[in-house]
């Protein structure tokens, strides 16, 4: 039994090691494209926030000396708590989620860890049973 654990814990504890450096990796990739897609967000919502507020100061320049200069005003109001519902609907509702994007060989290395484990659990693992065995 101790012959068993002397092999087995050095064998566990590289497994884990390369468990780490995957996720690593993962977690770089991850921090990469969360914050590339969060700074181009950040420029491309204050380039709309300057655009929106020139094209409401316009069209309220337009309508002041005229008695739409009310229903101007309200309209827009209206029109930006549309766009804001428009805009938070596709955050709020559930879809696909992180999971598709983040973590994915991690995930990957461990259903393949789940498969190679129930294969031996069931005894199928070293028997010529017509499938192929992944190596990595």
């Amino acid at each position: 039994m101790r012959a068993l654990f002397g092999r087995l814990v050095p064998a566990l504890l590289r497994h884990l090691e390369g468990y780490a450096e995957i996720a690593g990796e993962d977690a770089r990739e991850a921090t990469s494209l969360v914050s590339r897609r969060l700074l181009s967000l950040l420029v491309a919502g204050a380039c709309a926030f300057i655009a929106l507020f020139m094209l409401c100061v316009w069209l309220l320049a337009l309508a002041w000396d005229t008695p739409w200069r009310t229903w101007t005003a309200a309209g827009l109001a209206v029109l930006f708590a549309a766009g804001a519902f428009i805009l938070a609907w596709p955050a709020l509702r559930r879809g696909e989620g992180p999971h598709a994007v983040f973590f994915p060989r991690i995930r990957n290395e461990l259903s393949r860890d789940r498969e190679l484990i129930e294969r031996a659990f069931d005894g199928k693992g070293d028997e010529g049973d017509g499938r192929e065995q992944r190596t990595n």
